[in-house]
This record gives structure tokens, sequence and C-alpha cells, in this order.
């Protein structure tokens, strides 16, 4: 499971904090876009997903916070699933700043439910993990 996706963001002015750092609850925010960029490299959506009746929801997310990020600041995010479970999906996140140095890692497990609680992962979305790329598109 190597593909990967790098989402961009810039630190905004209202988005930092009394010290002048980018907020915590940003980081989140950030991640959550990640994650987003990441399905839908795959050709899924949270709302395609909710179409079919299954729910992809966080279980658990932890975030290691390395070197602030200020005003202006260009950030990379690379987003990674690191293992696939039975209903389990889990992500590994590494923002860094322009210069390649890591001002934060993160680990977030994703759990597919229906309306009664947690199901298998569905077979094509294990697959396009695996491959790479999204079902309806050819191997190249």
């Amino acid at each position: 499971m190597t593909h990967q996706v790098t989402s961009t963001f810039t630190v905004r002015s209202y988005e930092v904090d009394s010290y002048a750092h980018l907020n915590n609850g940003v980081y989140l925010g950030w991640f959550e876009q990640g994650r987003l960029d990441h399905l839908q490299s795959l050709g899924y959506s949270y709302d395609s997903l909710a179409e079919r009746e299954q729910w992809f929801v966080v279980g658990r997310t932890e975030i290691d916070f390395r070197r602030a990020l200020t005003t202006g600041d260009a950030a990379a995010l690379t987003t990674t699933v690191s293992h696939l479970g039975r209903s389990s999906v889990r992500y590994t996140q590494v923002l860094r700043d322009s210069s390649g140095e890591i001002a934060a890692e993160g680990l977030t497990i994703m759990v597919f439910t229906d309306r009664r609680g947690s199901i298998p992962i569905p077979g094509d979305f294990r697959v396009a993990v695996e491959t790479g790329r999204s079902p309806d598109r050819p191997p190249t």
C-alpha cells in the first residue's frame, strides 16, 4: 500500500492562536482534507459511500506536533494508508514545512459502518487501496 497523496496548505492569519502558531484544531481539519484527497484519488468520496449506505467514520485520531507553523508558512501533507484491518483503515500522515522539516505527524483510524455498526471493508475499496487506483480505472 504505497499509494500516497500530497495536499498543500498555507497558514492563514485567522488560523493561528495567541502564540502565533497554527492552532491545533486546524491540524485536524487539514488532516481530514488530506484523507478526503486520498479517498478522491481512488475514486471515492464520503457522499459516494453514503449513497451505498456505507459510512467511513473516524474511530481514532492522534497528532504529534513537532514544529510550529506560522502565518504565511506553506506546508505539504502526505497521506498514506498504512494498514487495512477487517473494518478499519489506518491512515499515516506527515505534514512538512517548506524546508522539508516535519511539523506534525498523524495517525487516524477510520472505520466502515452501516446503520447497525462496523462492517467489513468493501471489496472494491480494499482493491483500490491495495492497487492505488480507482476500481473503474484500468491498470497502466
